[in-house]
């Protein structure tokens, strides 16, 4: 009976490194991504103790060289994700960025928000 513990123990520690491995891969900090204001900028993210990356691209993007866009709209792979307040976007008439960036071999993010130099 110990050693199938011991065994079912082993087996859910190596399936939790495994979602931990799989997690890692989507990385997004180092991401280059292309926006349509002219600018490339390099994604800035750092893990944290839950294992995935800090900020969440479905927040804000950080930028290596500085300066943050603020996410209003966000779409992967061509799915609407998020959409928060067009109809106060479009009453403010904020000036908004829309950049896109691709994790690894992944899926294919394109981010609108409003873009503040640091």
């Amino acid at each position: 009976m110990l050693i199938r513990r011991a065994a079912t123990a082993v087996a859910c520690a190596a399936a939790g490194l495994g979602l931990f491995a799989g997690s890692a891969s989507a990385s997004h900090a180092g991401a280059l991504a292309t926006c349509d204001n002219g600018d490339t900028f390099t994604l800035r993210a750092a893990d944290n103790s839950a294992g995935f990356q800090s900020p969440a691209p479905d927040h804000v993007l950080i930028f290596e060289g500085g300066g943050v866009l603020t996410l209003s709209r966000l779409s992967v792979d061509g799915n609407l994700v998020i959409d928060r307040a067009e109809t106060g976007r479009t009453q403010d008439a904020v000036d908004e960025v829309t950049c896109s960036f691709t994790l690894g071999a992944g899926p294919f993010f394109e981010v609108t928000g409003v873009l503040t130099a640091r």
